[in-house]
Formats: structure tokens, sequence, C-alpha cells
């Protein structure tokens, strides 16, 4: 019988029946996919606690009828940290609910995989979360092919103006953006723009050693969230306790 062993990120997980579970996993060298854990929802199952989102485990499923089933888990890192601070488990919740949203079924994404486990490990210990997601953002529409253009004019490769046109995304320059709708476009401040550039720039250690905190913060996280839902097409679920997290935060 045919399986699928390798390692993966638990996106999500719904209830199948009465006592199984049913497991999205991001799995390294197969893309996103779905996998039966029988009797996981019983409190003594051994797949009782590895089949939880935020997850990153080694498995083995075996193919047979019309979705895998669990064979064999074994956690690698829970992100217990993440689970243990509601603050950080609406960033941490987000950003797996982005990675499902952005992925088709069975197509690889290693790469989309080590960057959600990169930013998870980061967004255990750090107290920059609104920048984390920024930065997992950034990166994220850079892989799906939708990079942020912020270092010339997207439609002339001049210099970038101070609107965003969220539909390509970039900064087209004043010419430029006067071919474009008004209602396309988002006026960006110097400061936010600064942030982006910085952010964009690959390195976190220089965003993790910023002050708290950090001018153009806000208007940052609103851009992003324009491009995401525009190239997703809809809001992720998840927005909404991530909204009243950052409103809490903010006082």
């Amino acid at each position: 019988m045919p399986q699928v062993k390798a390692e993966g990120l638990i996106l999500r997980s719904s209830n199948l029946g009465e006592w199984d579970r049913l497991v999205v996993v991001l799995a390294m060298g197969y893309g996103k996919v779905r996998v039966v854990a029988k009797g996981a929802r019983k409190i003594q199952s051994r797949y009782a606690s590895v089949t939880q989102p935020l997850t990153h485990l080694r498995f083995t499923a075996y193919v047979g009828g019309k979705l895998p089933t669990l064979s064999q888990a074994e956690a690698l890192e829970s992100f217990r940290p993440l689970r243990e601070n509601l603050d950080s488990l609406a960033y941490a919740l987000y950003i797996l609910e982005l990675v499902d949203m952005s992925l088709v079924d069975a197509q690889p994404h290693d790469d989309i995989l080590s960057l959600a486990i990169a930013c998870l490990h980061i967004l255990s210990h750090t107290e920059h979360r609104e920048l984390l997601l920024a930065f997992f953002e950034l990166r994220l529409l850079a892989r799906l092919g939708f990079a942020l253009e912020l270092g010339v004019c997207p439609r002339c490769a001049g210099l970038p103006g101070e609107h965003l046109v969220v539909d390509l995304p970039g900064f087209p320059c004043h010419k430029c953006s006067q071919r474009e709708g008004p209602r396309t476009q988002i006026r960006v401040n110097g400061t936010a723009m600064n942030l982006l550039s910085k952010l964009s720039g690959g390195d976190w250690r220089a965003v993790e050693g910023l002050s708290a905190p950090v001018a153009g913060e806000r208007e940052v996280a609103a851009v992003l969230d324009s491009i995401v839902f525009a190239k997703l097409e809809k809001r992720p679920e998840s927005h909404a306790f991530l909204c009243a997290i950052r409103v809490a935060a903010r006082g």
C-alpha cells in the first residue's frame, strides 16, 4: 500500500465522525495534504495531542480510499509558548490560515513551509508580533509571485510614488499613478515606507532591535492587510480575533 512519509506543519483540524479527526498538513515534498487520524478525539489516543494545529510533526500516512490515514506521528515542536499566550496565539493562527488559504492541495511549497516554521519560532519569543507578521506576509507574497515592489515604479521602472496600488502591488510614479483609479490607491507616509523597506531587507535581527512602539507599525499592518485580502479575494476568519488582540494591545 502506498504511503506518505514526511515532516509537516498542521494548519488546521476538524472533527470527523464520532471519534476521528481530519487534519490539514503542509508536508515537505507533498504540499498541502488532508489526513484522517482515526480515534484522535479519544482522550487516550496517541494522536490526541499531535493532531492539533501549530504542531510541527513527522508522520506516516497510508494512502487508500478517499483520504490517507495516519499510521504514525511524532511531534517535533508543539510551539507551547504560542499556545499559552493569547496575543501570540492570535498571530500564530492568522499565519496558519494565510498559508492554508494561499495554497492548493498537493502542490509542494517547501519554501513556504520553512518560512512558516521559522516565523513561528521567532513569534515564540519576540515582543514585535505585528512586525513579525508583516515580515512573514512580505515573504509569503513574494513566494506566491506577488512581491511588493518598493524600489521602482512597477509600471515604468522610474522613481516610486507615495500611493500604493494594491493590485500591482507597488508604488507607481506620479505619472503612472494618474492612470490608476483613485479607489485603488492608498497613500503611505514616509515613516511607513521606511519600515516596509526595513522589513523587506531580509534580516529579522535588524527589525528585532527596534524599540517599541515602532513608528509606522499600524500603517504597515493596514497596507499588508489590504494587499493580502486583495490577493486571497476574501478576509481570513481569524482576522477578527487578530483585530481584537490588536485593539486590546493598543489600549
